[in-house]
Formats: structure tokens, C-alpha cells, sequence
């Protein structure tokens, strides 16, 4: 089975943007420019070359079993890292991709009797397709997440599963994922010539593989060793109250299962504890809610952790359903 794209329902949009990165790959063109998702800040193009892209999908392709008998489903948005390399995968892997239109369940319109190799989805289509078509994520062998957005309770879920699900860790710049960990189990294990280490409590990251020497990024961590860590959160989004570092990630992880709409934790100034967490959203919960929040997230990380009050506001979102949390933030301030 040779390389080959069959589209669903898709906007002619979504067919030029696939068309476009198709013929920059078989022109042999070196330089990809690569636009970052915008979640943790203001979106920013950043320069890839083919030879990383090329060595990204040959290893990811390697870790899941994916060669030419393969058919991979994609409905992740062309213009994003994470669709980008799912193309890029089937070309270097010279096997065949079905893109459906990127949008809350993608899988709709799938054939429920139609096997797949591999998808990726975003933690925010898995929840809709939960609540809709349960049935159809049976269809594929691996399941791979990105972003950060994981209940305990839909990690549940998902690790009882007939796929391999996995959540990736990784951002533009290392082109995809370079850790994966499975579901239920804290640990991300780094994929093949990726070494750890830590500066200022942040994860620094060297790729053999990618030529990435030494790149340090924002993320906290608990290093295991130079290829295992357990994540912890952004450094930058980092709440300090009462003299106590706080997560919000692994604040709103723990309560998502109590607020349907989107929600995240925030801070507003406060005379004696410096910052005091907020719960922003767009929509109040009751107060019998609220005070359910509140008591689930002071028994897990004390007292300092929990929302003081609900604050009303947009939450803003990428094209992906990543939550853009330094514009919410920002715009709140204003």
C-alpha cells in the first residue's frame, strides 16, 4: 500500500493546506516554518528542517508500528505541528492517511467497520467522542493525545480500552512528541536518543536524533532519570500563595469531572498571601458545586490551592481546543 490521501468531508480549506505540504515535501524543500499553537503564549513561527521532520516520523513511525500496509486517521488541523507530522509520517512511511475535518467529534462520520493503524486526537475531541460514538475508538490500534487536559477519571476510561493510548510530550520546536507515557501511568519514557536533565527545577532536553542540544523549556518536573520524568506544570503558569508553589494543571486535572464548561484555575492579588487562586469560567457553578471544588482540591494539595472565589470570563481557545491560558489570564486583567 503506497502513500495515499482519501478525504471525508472536508472544506477546501482543510484540501489546500494538506495539498500545500504535500508538494513542499516531494519538492525536497529543506525549510519548514511552523507556527506554535499559541496555548502558552503568543503564537510564533519557528524554522524546522526536512532532515528533523524526516527523523521525527521515521522514530514515531518506528515506536508504532507503522509502515506501508498501515491507514491512519487524521483529523487534527493541517496548519498545527501535530497534523503536519501525521502527513509528513505517511509520506516518509509511504502509507496511506484518511483526513476527516478537524472538529469536536471527528469521528462522526467514520465508518464504524473501517480499521485504523494509528489517530491523534486532542483531549477535548476524545471527551466528545466518549459521550458520543464510544464505540468507534475501538476502530484504531494506537491512540495518541496531546495536550496536557487529562482527568484521572477520563485516564480511567481510556486506559481501559482495547487501543495503546498514549499522551505526548513535546512542542513545536522538537518537532511532535519526544516522551510518551501511557494511560494511568504518571511516568513519561523519552523515545529513542532523547537525554533529561534539569535546570532551575525546568526540564532541559538534548535530541541526538533531532541535533537539539541542551533546550530549555518551561516545564517542571520530578527527573526519574536522564530518559523518565513525571510532569508537573508550566513554570510560568505557577501560582504562589501563602509562600506555597501551586500547579493549577493539576488543580483543574483533579476537578474536571465537576464543571461541564471550559474552566481554568487562575489569581487574583491578595494583601496577605500574595496570590490567591480563582476558578475562571464561563459559566457559575452552583454553589453546593463550588464548595465541592474547593474541598476536593484542599484535601489533595491544601489549603492554599483552593479557589477562593468564581471569577466570569471567556475562556480562549487555539484552533485545536487548547486552552490559550496567558490571553484569558490577560484579558481578565484588563
Amino acid at each position: 500500500m503506497a502513500f495515499e490521501v482519501r478525504y471525508t468531508d472536508c472544506s477546501a480549506e482543510t484540501y489546500q493546506a494538506i495539498k500545500k505540504i504535500i508538494e513542499l515535501w516531494r519538492a525536497k524543500s529543506p525549510d519548514y516554518y511552523v507556527k506554535t499553537s499559541g496555548s502558552t503564549g503568543t503564537p510564533k513561527s519557528i524554522l524546522l528542517k526536512r532532515d528533523q521532520l524526516e527523523a521525527s516520523a521515521r522514530r514515531s513511525n518506528s515506536f508504532f508500528g507503522l509502515n506501508e500496509n498501515s491507514c491512519v486517521l487524521m483529523p487534527l488541523s493541517a496548519h498545527t505541528i501535530g497534523g503536519k507530522m501525521m502527513l509528513i509520517r505517511a509520506l516518509v512511511g509511504n502509507y496511506s492517511i484518511h483526513v476527516v475535518e478537524p472538529r469536536a467529534n471527528p469521528l462522526e462520520e467514520i465508518d464504524p467497520k473501517s480499521p485504523y493503524s494509528f489517530v491523534s486526537l486532542v483531549p477535548y475531541q476524545v471527551k466528545c467522542i466518549l459521550e458520543e460514538n464510544p464505540e468507534k475508538l475501538t476502530l484504531f490500534k494506537n491512540i495518541l493525545l496531546g495536550g496536557m487536559g487529562i482527568s484521572p477519571e477520563l485516564e480511567q476510561t481510556l486506559s481501559e480500552l482495547k487501543p495503546r493510548v498514549y499522551i505526548g510530550f513535546g512542542m513545536t520546536e522538537t518537532v511532535s512528541h519526544i516522551a510518551l507515557r501511557k494511560m494511568n501511568d504518571p511516568i513519561y519514557r523519552a523515545l529513542e536518543g532523547v537525554h533529561l536533565e534539569v535546570s532551575n527545577n525546568c526540564l532541559v532536553i538534548t535530541d541526538s536524533v533531532l541535533r537539539i542540544d541542551r533546550m530549555q523549556t518551561n516545564d517542571e518536573v520530578d527527573l526519574i532519570d536522564s530518559t523518565q520524568f513525571k510532569w508537573l506544570g508550566r513554570s510560568d503558569f505557577a501560582i504562589n500563595s501563602g509562600g506555597i508553589k501551586i500547579h493549577p494543571e493539576a488543580l483543574e486535572n483533579t476537578i474536571d469531572e465537576w464543571i461541564d464548561g471550559p474552566f481554568i484555575i487562575g489569581s487574583i492579588p491578595h494583601e496577605t498571601l500574595g496570590e490567591a487562586c480563582v476558578l475562571i469560567l464561563e459559566e457559575a457553578v452552583s454553589d453546593e458545586v463550588f464548595s465541592q471544588v474547593q474541598e476536593v482540591i484542599r484535601e489533595k494539595f491544601g489549603k492554599y490551592a483552593a479557589p477562593k472565589q468564581q471569577i466570569l470570563s471567556p475562556i480562549l481557545k487555539t484552533e485545536n481546543g487548547k486552552i490559550r491560558r496567558k490571553e484569558t489570564l490577560n484579558a481578565l486583567s484588563k
